[in-house]
């Protein structure tokens, strides 16, 4: 959810749209002419994994589509804009506040990013993909992307005559540096463990041109384009990379192509672009893109300050979930806010499952956790009764999202009764639960070291600050048993392969995308024939199948869905 003010700084009555998680921070307002022969400016809702959710997805059918999807280019824009009575403000500034900033440097293939990161990135790197509001994925900085008869290779043909803001050439060559670097990381490169990869661990790709080459992967992918819309498609300078590896460049003054360049940085305050004079993108009507002149970006850890300072005239745009502050501004007609109804986060509990005496590895205790609280009076009391509650990972409008799908439900009784007969056998059930500095998640924590307690659980609260709280997650850190997290937007299931994949749950101490360390070989399987099926149908059944699996099992304690 997204929540802007009017300004002094804009003509009388006219607020700044909140639609702006990826290539709308380039166009303050949009006409709505359409021009099938130019490129547009797209946006869409980006999400954590945000700590980064690697990429969104869209259907099958996508793929199928690439021809026409290369003709038309980014027409992700068309959609997106909502402001078809308003022509383009040109210049200006724009104030935008998130919620935490990044575990470390900017280089694309290794910074620990979430949400309000790719806002931020998309700013300053543009990526191969975007992807519309029907989640329908369109090439960007590539040209074209298509499949071979079994979408085991994709090729790529980028643009011609872009530049990065040094003054580098976008080629075949930087890309595919760009993509290995993505595809041979820590971090990213469990989301591209398909990628075909040679002895030495680089991926398999051959170029074909100065402008064209291609990907090779391991299985049969049909939605491999929307792992080009994040990280694993965000290309930067190579001449940069390479000076901040020789250690004559500063990682934290990032180099792409976007439509802005990074003046200045400082780790934990905030970010300042300024408007890239030379951007390749223009509008439907032919305008240079980006309309605004500079945006500020800062960090505001807590909600509820940053409401204030919205309300303040400090800021000019936040981002956030806590609905128990941004439902305050639901109804005030001088705020304009987008929500996202569709394919959105889910707030749930995630469950470090990593070591073998943890309770948490027995179903009886991860279930009683669940069946513990009312998840209507957690809403009601701790989020002004914004949102609805979650059954599941999956999200309302995403592959796999059922209204029943056999969540056990709420039973203070059987919770109780389940933690006395584990106790007796196995010891006192105690639990560690962690989350970020806000108030509101303090509140929420509360509410649930309460209701747990009553049912026989010791509970202890800790707050840390987000991006701590997330690199204690990829390093699976052992003092941390259970956490308030935030995760899994997207259209489709495949989105989730690398967060619940085991191959994903490396050991404790060394980085995991799989934040839990879940191992169940249902999931594995499932999430391997998502990933190969094209039937959008059948995708759809056996995502469907994974959310019954994940609530047979009470592998995360969904709270609501954002």
């Amino acid at each position: 959810m997204r929540t802007t003010r009017g300004s002094a700084r804009r003509r009388p009555g006219v607020a700044l749209l909140a639609a702006f998680a990826a290539f709308g921070l380039v166009a303050g307002a949009c006409s709505n002419k359409k021009d099938d022969d130019s490129v547009s400016a797209g946006g869409t809702e980006e999400t954590t994994a945000d700590a980064g959710g690697e990429a969104t997805e869209t259907t099958a059918a996508a793929a199928e589509e690439a021809d026409e999807a290369s003709e038309t280019t980014a027409a992700a824009a068309e959609e997106t804009t909502t402001t078809a009575a308003l022509a383009p403000v040109m210049g200006g500034k724009l104030i935008f506040a998130g919620e935490a900033d990044v575990g470390n440097g900017w280089l694309p293939g290794v910074v620990q990013c979430d949400s309000f990161c790719h806002t931020r990135m998309k700013t300053f790197f543009d990526p191969l993909v975007t992807v519309d509001p029907e989640q329908n994925w369109h090439p960007f900085l590539a040209e074209s992307v298509e499949p071979n008869d079994d979408y085991t290779v994709w090729t790529i043909k980028l643009r011609p005559g872009i530049k990065f803001t040094d003054g580098s050439d976008l080629n075949a060559d930087v890309a595919m540096f760009n993509f290995n670097n993505a595809a041979k990381s820590l971090l990213v490169g469990a989301a591209l463990a398909d990628v075909a990869k040679d002895a030495d661990g680089n991926a398999v790709m051959e170029k074909i041109d100065d402008l064209t080459y291609s990907i090779s992967l391991a299985v049969s992918w049909p939605l491999f384009p929307y792992a080009l819309v994040q990280q694993a498609g965000y290309v930067g300078s190579k001449q940069w990379i390479d000076a901040v590896n020789a250690g004559t460049a500063d990682q934290t003054i990032p180099v792409g192509t976007g439509p802005f360049i990074v003046e200045s940085y400082a780790p934990g305050d905030k970010m300042i672009v300024k408007k890239n004079p030379n951007y390749w993108l223009k509008d439907a009507d032919g305008n240079a893109l980006p309309y605004l002149d500079e945006i500020e970006f800062r960090i505001i850890a807590d909600t509820q300050v940053a409401g204030t300072a919205l309300r303040g005239g400090d800021i000019d745009i936040f981002t956030g979930s806590d609905s128990g502050v941004t439902g305050d501004f639901a109804e005030d007609p001088d705020f304009v806010q987008v929500r996202q109804d569709e394919f959105g986060e889910t707030n749930y509990i995630l469950l470090n499952l990593s070591h073998e005496e943890s309770p948490l590895n027995s179903r009886e205790v991860r279930c009683a956790l669940g069946q513990a609280f009312d998840k209507q009076e957690l809403i009601d009391l701790v989020y002004n009764g914004s949102g609805r509650p979650a059954n599941g990972p999956f999200s309302p409008g995403q592959e796999g999202y059922l209204e029943d799908n056999g969540s056990l439900p709420y039973d203070p009784d059987a919770a109780a009764a389940a933690i006395a007969a584990y106790e007796e056998t196995n010891g006192p059930v105690e639990i560690n639960f962690s989350t970020t500095t806000s108030a509101t998640n303090l509140a929420r924590a509360q509410f649930l070291s309460d209701v747990w307690g009553a049912a026989g659980i010791d509970v202890t609260i800790d707050q840390i600050e987000q991006s701590k709280l997330i690199n204690n997650a990829l390093l699976g850190d052992p003092a941390f048993d259970a956490f308030g997290w935030r995760l899994h937007d997207g259209a489709y299931a495949d989105a989730q392969n690398f967060w619940w994949n085991s191959r994903s749950a490396n050991p404790p101490g060394q980085l995991a995308l799989n934040f839990g360390r879940l191992s169940d070989p249902v999931i594995d399987d499932l999430l391997g024939k998502i990933r190969g099926e094209l039937d959008a149908d059948v995708r759809r059944g056996y995502a469907e199948d994974l959310n019954r699996q994940f609530a047979k099992e009470c592998w995360l304690i969904p709270i609501n869905f954002t």
